[in-house]
């Protein structure tokens, strides 16, 4: 039921996810479960140029450092949630 899709994870992002989509300003990744290769190299590429992405405080480190190699532009800001 819904209230079971909360309480799952992502735990990957594929190749070519948000490729493309201009208009996506803010995405939030709840999960803590991500890694460097459960993300797609070109997953976030084309995202809107001044987007937002929100990861978990406690990854917030690991996750800024390797989403940048993700296709994300330079004026993208990753925010602490």
């Amino acid at each position: 039921a819904a209230s079971d899709v909360y309480k799952r994870q992502i735990s990957s992002i594929g190749k070519k996810a948000f490729l493309g989509c201009k208009k996506l300003r803010i995405i939030t990744l709840k999960t803590i479960k991500l890694t460097t290769k459960a993300v797609g190299k070109q997953a976030f590429r084309g995202i809107a140029a001044k987007a937002t992405i929100k990861v978990p405080k406690k990854k917030w480190n690991a996750y800024k450092k390797w989403l940048k190699n993700k296709g994300i532009g330079k004026k993208v800001k990753i925010k602490k949630l």
